[in-house]
């Protein structure tokens, strides 16, 4: 009675259909170093993809970088910065870039900002960039001796007149030259 039961279980589980090997239009799935190339074959895809998409921003309407001496910044040495503005209706924000060492000896860097208008007037402000937390991890990102930081200076400025701006940008730091501060920029964009 069991050798009939199982040869009946076997006959019903012959007759069921059977799914087709993965994947059903009959493509094998790549072994060794076939598999491999479509490996490399797909991140290469998805790397140009990446790289197109992200390209499609719109790009800053400034993006300019000055070195600081190798001897040190000097509260003295001034970076100047200048651009023409010809939308007034459009917002922008203003980013200023900080590029320093790891051996960097301050949790912060103390900057004054000196902006120069097309009428010939001028307002300076005064910015403290931080940037280490509070365990002394820098804030920003880097490869080898080199820390990379953007701080948001102003956010939706709209630049009421048409013309040349100037931006001037000293250090406000007690410690006179500023060692191991290696580039300061800024970068103006649409958001």
């Amino acid at each position: 009675m069991e050798g009939r039961r199982r040869q009946e279980a076997k006959s019903e589980q012959e007759s069921e259909p059977q799914p087709p090997p993965w994947p059903r239009w009959g493509w094998r799935r790549p072994t060794g170093q076939r598999a491999v190339l479509v490996t490399i074959r797909t991140a290469w895809v998805a790397l140009v993809l990446t790289a197109w998409l992200s390209s499609c921003g719109t790009p800053p309407v400034v993006a300019e970088s000055q070195e600081v001496s190798l001897e040190g910044w000097s509260s003295e040495d001034v970076l100047r910065f200048q651009w023409d503005m010809d939308d007034t209706l459009s917002r922008h924000d203003l980013m200023l870039d900080v590029r320093h060492a790891q051996d960097y000896p301050y949790s912060n860097i103390y900057l004054f900002l000196t902006y120069r208008f097309p009428n010939g007037k001028s307002r300076t402000d005064t910015v403290d960039c931080t940037l280490a937390d509070e365990l002394g991890r820098w804030r920003g990102s880097g490869f080898g001796d080199l820390v990379d930081q953007r701080f948001l200076i102003q956010q939706g400025i709209q630049f009421p007149l048409r013309g040349r701006y100037f931006l001037e940008v000293t250090h406000g730091m007690r410690t006179d030259p500023m060692t191991d501060i290696s580039d300061v920029g800024i970068r103006l964009e649409r958001p």
